[in-house]
């Protein structure tokens, strides 16, 4: 049931049947992947596909999506309140400007072991006994559908093979950072396997605290209770995280069924965000330039609980025809508290959310024994969002603002795709994607005013709302590829994606901020050239393309905040490029380096608004989440020392180029460009599985921000030193 494959001179086991992406190869730099949902060749593909491979995910310490945005070039994070707990991630500069709110649509579409994961929240799964992440670059309007308009992340787990086996690891680094994670894998029967995974993620806060400083104490009415002063904290944001998979997989007999069952348990320090010197932040100044040091009245802090179970069908229904059954339901319940980086009760807030959804999905596809490949399928969503949200103005308005919102939603689509080769080297691929949507809305926004006297909100309250939203689509994509050599290929695409319309998630202080906005579709045009040479000693993929978006999805000002909206159209061009060089390929040793890069150029070409001077600061911006460039380069050396000792080394190198985090492409919203050195070096035995290792990860100490916004940022993670051991078996 193992088999082996390689991918940027990385080597990992799999075991099939368990992935929504499997990849093999089969010797000769042949590579077969099923992230399109039924087997192929990696380089027969027309389309840009990246692999983060589990040995890379230990070997870079990748523990969550702010980690991997580092090991995929093109590839963004946008860190809102809670820092990695309420995040979105953008492709290509596509999903840049998405809602952190958690009714919200995606534009990248997340996917964990075949499950489709409807709502933000779930970006925050931790990242344990993974055997690789596939990023499919582009929007995938036929196999994926709705809110694949960036493209689409599997995040495959590990599952149980045929032989007794697992691993345990532990490393200590810099701040008192604590990970440890292991998995065991037994056959129960020369029929059934079983695999169980834990893990913990403990400490590791860098920030230091130094209570509400000037600020404590004061109040500016006598009704109001004096600004508390939490006192001083070092080394502020450290994790406390738990989780555990179980799976079993049995042999049906010409096919797999998989069951999988996987929870986490998030009680972290959510880190805070610092204030920029010399702008207001609410009246606030801070006093100092310092990244790592923060002042608040109180400390934040997360709780999420995230809860899966899965199972899919792999079966063969005699020579010709196979059957796929991939059926999910996953619950999440979360409470995110914080500040933006002041210690005024000025926008201070409690978020809770509780989000569950079931889903399933059916597919049967030929054997491929002719000039004609097939696959047809349908899929069904069901998800249910309750959330609120405490906001506390008591030193702006005098007052606190409570809202209690509901959301129900449902998604149907069918589909299918034909690959047909008329002649020798060339294949023609065509699919389409007929997706039906409604969601229905509800809920209130009160001023929950505890003091008794007149606010200063001015605005008309309670507000109640109950809206529906209705939609159907068709998307798609069609696609030429001709091989030029049994080894070098070209193709072309048209493809349309498609995400889907809904509501407003943020705070609503009147009935047309719930009103529902439009769906959102992107034309793509994509070329590419893509070379794996039989040696394997070089492989080579690049992929241009071309987006056209109508009614883009954003945020808007209004005189009460900010209102979820259409409020665009938007161009995005560019260039993926990967490459694999093995530089030294002998049995003693080997050296390899892979690099991959992104350039992109954006446009907001049609903006609309009742407000003419939004009009005149954001046509013509670049998209949110879309630096000019990105990209990474990573050597790895392997040595055998003795016959039993082998010494690897690495280093690895990533870039990201200076981007705006907001549409308005305000100075205060610009991160600037950055790169990150990191190294590791590992002493490996070979008979015993036993290894060492020992990294240092952002070795130069660069200073970065991870979101900015206004006068509150969010700093990246300073230089870290550390250390740890690994036993196989």
């Amino acid at each position: 049931m193992k088999v082996i494959f390689k991918v940027g001179g990385a080597i990992a086991l799999l075991a099939p049947g368990a992935a929504a992406a499997q990849v093999q190869d089969l010797g000769g730099g042949e590579i077969i992947v099923t992230a399109q949902k039924r087997e192929t060749r990696l380089a027969d593909i027309p389309a840009a596909i990246n692999v983060v491979t589990g040995a890379q995910i230990t070997d870079n310490g990748v523990s969550n999506f702010e980690d991997l945005t580092s090991q995929v070039a093109g590839m963004s994070i946008t860190s809102n309140f809670g820092g990695v707990a309420s995040t979105t991630i953008s492709i290509r500069g596509v999903g840049g400007q998405d809602d952190y709110r958690p009714n919200g649509s995606p534009s990248v579409a997340f996917h964990v072991d075949n499950i489709y994961q409807s709502s933000n929240v779930f970006l925050s799964v931790p990242f344990f006994d993974i055997e690789r992440v596939e990023v499919l670059k582009g929007p995938q309007g036929t196999l994926y559908g709705r809110n694949s308009t960036a493209g689409v992340v599997n995040l495959i787990t590990r599952g149980p093979d045929d032989k007794f086996g697992g691993y345990v690891q532990a490393d200590y680094a810099s701040y008192a950072r604590f990970r440890a994670e292991g998995a065991i894998g037994v056959p129960l029967n020369d029929r059934i396997g079983l695999r169980l995974a834990v893990m913990t993620d403990q400490g590791g806060g860098f920030m230091d605290g130094k209570g509400a400083g000037s600020a404590a104490g004061t109040r500016l009415r006598p009704q109001l209770p004096a600004l508390p002063d939490p006192g001083a904290r070092s080394d502020y944001g450290d994790r406390d995280l738990w989780a555990a998979r179980a799976t079993v997989r049995a042999d049906t007999g010409g096919g797999d069924l998989t069951l999988k069952l996987w929870g986490s348990r998030d009680r972290s320090e959510s880190q805070p965000q610092d204030s920029v010197r010399g702008v207001s932040n609410g009246g606030w100044l801070e006093p100092d330039n310092d990244p790592f040091t923060f002042y608040s009245n109180r400390y934040p802090r997360r709780k999420t609980d995230l809860f899966g179970v899965s199972g899919t069908l792999t079966q063969s229904l005699g020579d010709t025809l196979h059957l796929d059954l991939v059926a999910g339901h996953e619950e999440s319940d979360r409470t995110l508290d914080g500040a933006p980086g002041a210690p005024l009760r000025v926008n201070q807030f409690i978020f809770t959310d509780q989000v569950k959804q079931t889903s399933f999905e059916a597919r049967l596809s030929n054997a491929r024994k002719g000039s004609f490949d097939w696959v047809i399928g349908a899929y069904y969503l069901k998800d249910k969002t309750d959330f609120g949200t405490t906001l506390f103005y008591e030193d702006s308005r005098f007052t606190q603002i409570e809202t209690d919102y509901h959301q129900r939603r449902e998604s149907f689509a069918v589909f299918g795709q034909i690959d047909w080769r008329p002649v020798d080297r060339l294949t023609l691929t065509g699919g389409l994607r007929y997706t039906t949507e409604s969601s229905n809305y509800f809920g209130s926004t009160i001023d929950a005013n505890p003091y008794g006297i007149t606010t200063g909100i001015g605005l008309p309250l309670p507000v109640s709302f109950d809206n529906d939203f209705d939609d159907d689509n068709l998307s798609g994509r069609v696609s030429a590829k001709f091989d030029l050599t049994g080894s070098l290929s070209i193709y072309g695409a048209y493809g349309r994606g498609y995400k889907a319309g809904g509501f407003d998630g943020t705070s609503i202080f009147s009935a047309p901020e719930a009103f529902s906005f439009k769906s959102e579709t992107v034309d793509s045009f994509e070329g590419g050239i893509k070379w794996f040479p039989a040696s394997n000693r070089f492989n080579l993929a690049v992929d241009g393309f071309h987006y056209s978006f109508k009614n883009l999805q954003s945020s808007t000002a209004t005189p009460n905040g900010n209102v979820r909206t259409n409020i665009a159209a938007a161009k995005l061009k560019g260039v993926d490029v990967t490459a694999t060089l093995n530089l030294v390929r002998t049995e003693a040793q080997q050296l390899s380096i892979d690099v991959g890069a992104t350039f992109l150029d954006s446009e907001i070409t049609k903006f609309e608004s009742s407000n003419p001077v939004l009009v005149t600061l954001n046509l013509g911006n670049d998209l949110p989440a879309a630096p000019n460039a990105s990209g990474h380069a990573r050597l790895v050396h392997s040595i055998t020392l003795t016959p039993e000792w082998r010494l690897r080394s690495s280093a690895d190198v990533t870039y990201k180029g200076s981007e705006y985090k907001r549409l308005d492409n305000s100075l205060s919203s610009k991160t600037e460009s950055y790169a990150l050195l990191n190294l590791r070096v590992e002493l490996q035995n070979i008979a015993s599985g036993i290894s060492v290792y020992g990294y240092a990860r952002n070795v130069t100490d660069e200073r970065y921000f991870v979101d900015i916004a206004g006068p509150s940022r969010l700093v990246g993670q300073p230089r870290t030193f550390g250390a740890g051991a690994r036993l196989a078996w």
